[in-house]
């Protein structure tokens, strides 16, 4: 009994220590309430894998500059009328966070449920209201916390997705693994797209979209590679039917 008092009583810490860092200044949106007309954009892109602790860190010396990932980008908000501005300031701050791990190796927090991108790698503007890839609070994205995450992939062993995302055929399910049997490897791509639109008043508005790819090939420490088909096809997906 005195467990579950203690256990009801951090929960509650936990909750109020999260409203208390809350912004009362940022307003956080869903991509796909973005309504307003093309401009200039100016382009943070960066890439993530988890360290031996399960923690997200840069992918290597170039995880803030693929070049072939920024191209997806640009093709893709040049389609919509929106142009690359590669200095100076902007209508737009467009930034896309892309991670390829395995997800069940992640340090999901005190919570069990928060993949958070780190603070030195964002800089300037980071918040722990926006930049993360799980849970996805609500705002309208497939795969929120780790229970539904843990459903997922019980559920891509199954079936195969057919919605252009991701293509990996089913095969047998880690959810149902036998006491004892050791659970297939695997790797999985994560989204995060931000959207911050220039502004002079004390309020940031910042649209935000996550998404998740199926399964990747199963590979060690899950390098960039191993997800890329996968990241380039979701990170497509986002923004053609966001903007």
């Amino acid at each position: 009994m005195q467990r579950k008092v203690l256990l009801a009583a951090l929960v509650a810490l936990a909750v109020l220590g999260g409203c208390a860092q809350r912004d009362p200044n940022l307003l956080v949106r869903g991509l796909g309430e973005f309504s307003r007309s093309p401009g200039e954009y100016t382009l943070t892109l960066k890439t993530y894998q988890l360290d031996a602790e399960g923690r997200a860190q840069l992918a290597g010396p170039v995880g803030s500059d693929d070049a072939s990932l920024r191209r997806f980008v640009q093709r893709s908000l040049a389609d919509k009328g929106y142009t690359l501005k590669t200095s100076g300031p902007a209508r737009y701050a467009v930034e896309a966070h892309l991670l390829c791990a395995d997800t069940r190796k992640a340090s999901l927090g005190f919570m069990a449920e928060e993949l958070r991108l780190p603070a030195a790698a964002v800089g300037a503007g980071y918040s722990e209201e926006i930049h993360y890839w799980l849970p996805d609070q609500n705002m309208g994205v497939a795969h929120p916390t780790k229970d539904v995450l843990d459903q997922e992939n019980r559920d891509a062993n199954t079936r195969r997705r057919t919605d252009g995302v991701t293509d990996r055929p089913s095969d047998p399910s880690r959810g149902l693994t036998p006491m004892g049997a050791q659970e297939p490897a695997f790797c999985q791509g994560r989204v995060l797209v931000t959207l911050t639109p220039a502004g002079t008043g004390p309020q940031r508005e910042v649209f935000v979209g996550r998404r998740a790819t199926g399964d990747c090939a199963a590979a060690p420490n899950c390098p960039l590679e191993t997800c890329r088909s996968a990241l380039e096809r979701t990170l497509v997906y986002e923004l053609d039917t966001a903007f």
